[in-house]
């Protein structure tokens, strides 16, 4: 009996063992295969890929849950946003109950803001967004931020390539003049830092900063990506920006719908009061 279970120690040993070398070869394994798999890519043919890969609409609309938090507060929101490339962005911001509280449109050169918690609006120039952030500086920027492409990609004149966790990391550094007003000749110095994921070719993680000033930076992320009219949008975004105030913004889509016509109605009721920053 002895050395049955002698034996049947012994058996059980070598199978742990078979099992174990098995699970580690494979893990190695994986990891080679993994690394291997990656292309090698100069950066002017990653950024071409990306391009290919863009999220290109006519009109785009979708649901969204939102979660803000700026000044120390906390909002859980539900709304909708609606968009006509280059040309308009409308959203909505209501309660979790349904009630509107804010609707929103944007165009190339204004900003309409409807308060109905307080009834109130106001109109400015798209500049505003300058006391948020620096680097938010058109429409398109802003939308390009809302389907996780960069349209100033194609425009960088210094990048390199490198891997980092698994997928390609892009690093641009360009020239950019400043766009809050100041000197004709002073200009500031714009570092990205691009992720992009080696199977879609999307962006799915993206910092910008102005260089020698940490305190201004917009860092966004992108995941759980949904292939609508042929291309792949991210359905989960994370939007951090660092500037004169603090924003962190937590965007989950739904029902996203392309190229379908769509209103961007925007009315502002007599008894409102009008207020200027």
């Amino acid at each position: 009996m002895k050395n049955f279970m002698n034996k049947t120690n012994h058996i059980l040993l070598i199978f742990f063992a078979i099992v174990l070398s098995i699970f580690v070869t494979s893990c190695t394994t994986k990891k080679s295969v993994t690394k291997s798999s990656l292309r090698e890519f100069t950066a002017s043919k990653l950024i071409k890929e990306v391009e290919n890969n863009e999220f290109v609409f006519d009109n785009f609309q979708a649901k969204m849950n939102l979660k803000i938090e700026t000044n120390n507060k906390n909002f859980n929101l539900k709304g909708q946003l609606r968009m006509q490339h280059d040309s308009v962005i409308w959203v909505s911001v209501a309660l979790p109950l349904g009630l509107e509280m804010i609707r929103i449109k944007i165009q190339p050169d204004s900003v309409y803001f409807l308060n109905r918690t307080d009834k109130t609006y106001f109109c400015e120039d798209i500049n505003m967004f300058s006391d948020i952030s620096p680097m938010i500086t058109s429409i398109g920027f802003l939308q390009s931020m809302l389907v996780g492409n960069d349209l100033n990609l194609r425009e960088s004149d210094n990048y390199k390539v490198q891997i980092d966790n698994g997928q390609y990391n892009l690093l641009i550094s360009h020239k950019l003049k400043k766009s809050i007003k100041q000197k004709d000749d002073d200009w500031k110095v714009m570092l990205k830092y691009l992720w992009i994921d080696p199977n879609i070719f999307k962006i799915t993680k993206y910092n910008i900063r102005e260089y020698n000033d940490n305190k201004r930076k917009i860092g966004l992320q992108y995941s759980d990506f949904e292939k609508v009219n042929g291309k792949y949008v991210p359905t989960k975004i994370k939007i951090n920006i660092h500037g004169d105030t603090y924003l962190k913004v937590r965007i989950d889509y739904s029902n996203i719908i392309v190229n379908d016509n769509i209103d961007f109605y925007f009315n502002v009721p007599n008894k409102y009061d009008r207020i200027y920053r």
